[in-house]
């Protein structure tokens, strides 16, 4: 008899059993605007047999900017709170605020900006576990 599959429901503030991982630093050489933090959940990891995987969470972050260079996953994000600007290698500025989705595909080059505190449910695809 196989396991049983079941629906995995999404909270914003993560799962009541094991809730988030510890506040850590964001930093690394892309940071352009120091002295943010984040911390996640993740609900779900997928079969790491298949050729990609499918990771779904929430994550949140205090105020930073980072430069993102070929965007190493394909990304769908849900604003729970906060806001978020996406500035395009163009120039291009898009803002995203709460009650607000956007998709990033792997590949993109550009700049994340985030002015205060924000939280995002996500669900990535890439073929490997980049610590999401």
């Amino acid at each position: 008899m196989s396991d049983l599959i079941r629906v995995i429901r999404l909270s914003p503030d993560g799962d009541p059993q094991t809730g988030f991982t510890p506040w850590e630093p964001i930093a690394h050489e892309n940071v352009t605007v120091p002295g943010g933090q984040d911390r996640r959940h993740r609900f779900y990891v997928g079969d790491r047999k298949m050729p990609g995987q499918i990771r779904v969470g929430i994550w949140e972050a205090t105020a930073y900017t980072e430069r993102l260079e070929n965007y190493p996953k394909d990304e769908f994000m849900y604003v729970i709170e906060g806001s978020c600007i996406i500035i395009e290698e163009d120039g291009n500025e898009e803002r995203f605020e709460a009650g607000e989705s956007f998709f990033m595909p792997a590949g993109f080059n550009g700049y994340w900006k985030q002015d205060e505190p924000m939280k995002k449910y996500f669900m990535v695809f890439d073929a490997y576990d980049s610590g999401d």
